[in-house]
């Protein structure tokens, strides 16, 4: 392979390859601001006078209480909706941010509930750090 035809091949390696990381890393960016906003601890308040706490990490994991009962999972997106998915219990919540700042969470007993049916149980959450 002569020089020019050489050089010219490694340039376009490297522009494929360095645009390839670059999508990579401005999908993962967009994937961690869209979840790594809710990063904080949050009390929520349902319908029927029940009180969680959650300590939202960045990366989605999420911590929490529910008086004496110690929650586990992790919030994904799926189909543009935030879900936390707890580990262990089959139980899903819905979480929607508020322009107010205010979390709106939508409780299903059964994650196979969700879409299809209408959530258990409503919660409004307030940001406390």
């Amino acid at each position: 392979m002569s020089r020019p035809i050489r050089h010219t091949a490694l340039a376009l390696m490297a522009l494929v390859t360095g645009l390839a990381v670059c999508a990579s890393v401005r999908a993962e960016e967009k994937t961690d601001t869209q979840i790594g906003v809710l990063a904080g601890e949050w009390q929520i308040d349902y319908t029927h006078d029940a009180v969680r706490t959650y300590v939202v990490e960045k990366d989605g994991q999420v911590a929490g209480t529910a008086g004496e009962e110690k929650l586990k999972g992790r919030i994904t997106r799926k189909d543009g909706v935030l879900l936390l998915i707890f580990d262990g219990d089959g139980k899903l919540e819905r979480l929607t941010l508020g322009s107010d700042g205010r979390l709106f969470v939508e409780h299903y007993g059964n994650a196979d509930d969700y879409p299809a049916k209408k959530a258990k149980l409503i919660g409004v959450g307030v940001r406390q750090k």
